[in-house]
């Protein structure tokens, strides 16, 4: 992928934000003029008030993935690491929230219908996180093992030494990050169902296409 330190590659797309009059909210991939890797969240709609959403979009990136920002306003991982997929899914979940709600990191713990259990999410060392339940039996084992597998899937995750095992090839610490994804993980099918209807919606208009 060529890169440069202007917008850069598009890697995402909001089609409709429907929290401010349907425009449509890319994510691009691009170089800084260090040469580091960051996000940009834009959009070619000129609507009053546009800038206001964008800022509150970034900084909903910040507090629920731990992003920093650059002074190009560009998003970034402070572990250095690229998280590419992972990013893309926080660009979504922030796209789902109005500027009028105040941001808050996601505790590593969920409640799980499915097994009437408590799923946890527990950092280990070096990256690793461990997946665990306050339910017994197989059933509970099996949502743990599900749970796991569906973390691995949302984001760029790579699968421990055990089934229970989660771990970010960064080696370092992603705490908020993968508390967002926690909840999104209980039921991935229904996730990657949902990102592929809003793909199907519409694309990234130039300036002369958006509704001003």
């Amino acid at each position: 992928m060529k890169l440069n330190s202007g917008l850069g590659d598009r890697i995402e797309l909001t089609s409709m934000d429907k929290f401010f009059h349907d425009i449509s909210i890319g994510l691009y991939e691009r170089l800084s003029t260090s040469g580091d890797l960051e996000y940009v969240v834009h959009t070619y709609s000129v609507r009053e008030g546009v800038a206001k959403r964008l800022r509150y979009l970034r900084h909903s990136m910040q507090v629920l993935g731990s992003m920093s920002l650059s002074p190009s306003e560009g998003l970034y991982f402070s572990c250095g690491g690229q998280h590419r997929l992972a990013c893309k899914r926080l660009f979504i979940e922030a796209c789902k929230l109005p500027n009028d709600i105040v941001c808050e990191t996601r505790p590593m713990s969920v409640h799980d219908k499915k097994s009437s259990s408590d799923i946890f999410l527990t950092f280990q060392k070096d990256g690793l996180y461990k997946v665990s339940t306050s339910g017994e039996g197989d059933k509970a084992k099996d949502r743990v093992d599900a749970v796991a597998n569906g973390l691995r899937k949302l984001t760029d995750m790579s699968l421990g030494e055990r089934s229970d095992e989660v771990v970010f090839d960064c080696g370092k610490r992603h705490d908020s990050l993968i508390g967002l994804m926690l909840v999104r993980a209980l039921n991935v099918r229904a996730v990657l169902r949902e990102e592929n209807r809003a793909a199907e919606q519409g694309v990234l208009s130039a300036p002369s296409a958006q509704s001003l």
